[in-house]
């Protein structure tokens, strides 16, 4: 009788076990674009803009549609509505997203990524690089 008790409970721990194991991660580890180098002062205004949020932002000179094909091969892409803002000399933002973790937005996502050009950057967004950026955006 007590064995046949255990019996379900042994099969709902055996079915939790495999579930865990069998089911793939759908979350991916970021994959630095080559020759990209870390900006650590961008890093840090990043994250101090985005309270609960830690940012790594990386720069390259290659182009962003260079860039975005390779992410693009990599990641699943998280279409926007609108396209980036235009600078005050009219030189339009463009930016494209990734999601890494198998999130469905970027708001219940906890690894995402933005990859932009032209840089934007500063409290007042004042420094304006000509560089590609990719920039990480992890809920801490």
């Amino acid at each position: 009788m007590v064995l046949q008790m255990r019996i379900p409970q042994l099969y709902l721990a055996a079915g939790m076990f495999l579930a865990a194991v069998s089911i793939p991660s759908l979350a991916q580890d970021f994959k630095p674009y080559a020759g990209s180098k870390l900006d650590v002062k961008a890093s840090q205004e990043a994250s101090a803009a985005a309270p609960g949020k830690q940012s790594e932002v990386y720069t390259t000179g290659d182009s962003l549609d260079k860039v975005y094909t390779f992410y693009k091969a990599q990641y699943k892409e998280f279409s926007m509505r609108s396209t980036g803002p235009k600078l005050a000399s009219g030189q339009q933002v463009k930016w494209f997203f990734f999601i890494l973790d198998g999130g469905t937005t970027l708001a219940n996502s906890k690894l995402w990524m933005k990859i932009q050009r032209p840089y934007v950057g500063g409290a007042d967004g004042s420094d304006i690089r000509d560089v590609t950026i990719i920039q990480t955006v992890r809920t801490k």
